[in-house]
């Protein structure tokens, strides 16, 4: 929050003569001047000594993110990409959701974990928000200094995911300046978007958000972004310093369609069946029969020497994942699940199978939808929750049949990365539209997008009519996923940053 002083003349008492020394605003800021310049200076000299001292046979980058390091995607893959590159990495963030293995395991990559200041319930008013906000910066404040002063190596370059922005951007900026590194900024959305969706676009904190972000989001030897709508945003609206480039979400190469013995091994392990069970309080008829230990509910494998085949009584396996936050409504996946069981219901000339919805995530509102669940009265449709290992979450997708995303845009520039990871296990989506997501998915090539939730309703009843005779769309929309899964991950990084090291050399 934004704190205005006025400065006035200061006295200070010679207790000893009783004189009067006049203390005018020039002198004070000439004083902080020199404060400052000191400060720099023998920061410059104890960096160089510390680089002097020890001979470093690999460059250093730090990561910042302001979160869970563990539900960060796209910083752990930068994490890898550096690694690859021969660089040593200290990753600083949050603990809370173990990071992939590939991180925890790799001797090139170092996590700094700082303690989380404590989070105001979702339901607490607005007002405690703004009482709290300034307490929760300071704690943020002392806990990122202390850390990228102190605790890491010195840097040749600063990457920062932003948001969240305040007080990130503010501290990196100092930090760099301190330690005469390079600076590239990673932009995933515009952090006052997200605070305007709690307190209105005209509250002043966002607006105060909105300035601090520009001001301290500008400076940058480099500034990556996820859209080329934002792209085009920091270029000539915000006019930042440094080269901007578009680096484009994309999966890595573990992320793929699976084969049908690897789905049936793994439904045969995570025993998706007992998590429907202790879920579902509708039609006890939903789940077949699979207690046979070459059965799951969707694979049948007769034996070990025979490849797994899909049971022509399995559900249609639907997956979303979700932060279960204000800007994403799975109201929209309620209402669109109801219409269709409603259609399953009534019978007529089409059949349709069961859909099972899977979804993954934690947040917030999980559990007032959860009892929302509870209370619709399905029986072609069951919806169920799992929190996966990063391990496991890219073989549910490449296990299923079609992937949901429910994100918003707050600001109409970011792309929702669960897409991505679908697209990359070669998983047809149906997402909500928003400005520039036509930058990812194509309405009626690699997915469907809809508005609102009769028109999900629609696109389900469309797909699943007389599956699986009826499959040729599906089919369609995989096929032109394969130009998507061209590129992947490391490819992308290579042609996009590597160039950007290189001229900073």
């Amino acid at each position: 929050m934004e704190v205005v002083e006025d400065m006035e003349e200061l006295e200070m008492e010679n207790l000893t003569s009783g004189t009067i020394i006049p203390f005018s605003e020039v002198t004070i800021l000439t004083a902080l001047v020199f404060a400052l310049v000191v400060i720099r200076g023998t920061s410059l000299l104890y960096f160089k000594y510390v680089q002097n001292a020890a001979i470093q046979k690999k460059k250093n980058v730090t990561l910042v993110v302001l979160g869970d390091i563990g539900r960060s995607p796209r910083m752990q893959y930068h994490a890898l990409s550096f690694s690859r590159n021969g660089w040593h990495v200290d990753f600083v963030g949050y603990d809370g959701s173990t990071p992939m293995t590939a991180i925890t395991d790799n001797k090139n990559i170092k996590i700094h974990h700082i303690s989380h200041p404590w989070r105001l319930p979702e339901f607490f008013p607005k007002i405690l928000f703004l009482l709290y906000a300034p307490i929760k910066v300071y704690a943020q404040m002392l806990t990122l200094y202390w850390t990228l002063l102190w605790r890491i190596n010195s840097p040749d370059f600063v990457l920062v995911q932003n948001p969240p922005s305040i007080p990130t951007l503010l501290i990196v900026q100092f930090v760099v300046w301190l330690r005469q590194t390079n600076l590239i900024v990673d932009w995933h959305n515009f952090g006052y978007t997200i605070l305007a969706l709690r307190l209105g676009e005209d509250n002043s904190v966002v607006k105060f958000a909105k300035w601090h972000e520009k001001v301290w989001g500008r400076r940058a030897v480099a500034h990556l972004t996820v859209t080329a709508a934002m792209h085009r945003e920091l270029l000539y609206k915000w006019e930042v310093d440094g080269k901007v480039a578009t680096l484009y979400d994309r999966p890595p190469q573990h992320f793929r369609r699976l084969e049908l013995d690897e789905i049936h091994e793994f439904f045969s392990r995570i025993n998706l069946e007992d998590i429907i069970t202790l879920q579902s309080t509708g039609s006890s008829t939903f789940l077949t029969d699979s207690s046979s230990d070459s059965s799951t509910l969707f694979t049948h494998k007769p034996s070990p020497q025979e490849p797994a085949r899909f049971r022509s009584d399995r559900p249609i396996l639907i997956v979303s994942s979700t932060s279960w936050t204000a800007d994403e409504d799975f109201s929209i996946l309620l209402r669109a699940a109801q219409k269709f069981d409603e259609v399953a219901k009534s019978g007529g000339a089409k059949t349709f199978p069961k859909l099972l919805f899977v979804i993954t995530g934690n947040g917030p509102l999980k559990e007032k939808y959860m009892q929302d669940i509870s209370r619709l009265p399905l029986q072609h449709v069951r919806i169920v929750t799992m929190w996966l290992t990063a391990e496991d979450y890219p073989l549910l997708l490449g296990s299923a049949d079609l992937g949901i995303s429910l994100h918003k845009s707050s600001s109409g520039m970011d792309l929702p990365m669960k897409v991505v990871d679908m697209f990359g296990c070669g998983l047809p989506v149906c997402a909500v539209n928003f400005q520039c997501l036509d930058e990812l998915v194509r309405h009626n090539k690699n997915g469907l997008i809809f508005n609102d939730a009769e028109e999900l309703a629609k696109q389900l009843i469309d797909l699943f009519a007389d599956y699986p005779v009826n499959a040729s769309k599906l089919d369609s929309m995989r096929e032109h996923i394969k130009d998507f899964q061209k590129e992947r991950w490391d490819s992308n990084w290579d042609r996009v940053v590597l160039p950007i090291l290189s001229e900073e050399d």
